[in-house]
């Protein structure tokens, strides 16, 4: 099992296209990434780490908003 870190900007998320063998990896990971960007004055996104299966693909659906349908 592999971890993907997604980033969530604006109710968004983003595909990193980082992955990680270990979850804690990951999470540091994120964590590093936004103390750098609190260094230069941005705020720290908000981020998530989702296990997946080793060599498959993501593929990320989202609803446009104000959408009727939920799919």
């Amino acid at each position: 099992m592999e971890f993907l870190l997604l980033w969530v900007l604006g109710g968004h998320f983003v595909d990193s296209g980082l992955r990680y063998r270990e979850v804690g990896e990951c999470y540091a990971a994120a964590q590093n990434a936004g103390s750098d960007m609190g260094y230069v004055g941005l705020n720290l996104p908000k981020f998530t780490c989702v296990p997946l299966k080793e060599g498959q693909p993501f593929t990320l659906h989202i609803t446009p908003p104000n959408s009727r349908f939920p799919f």
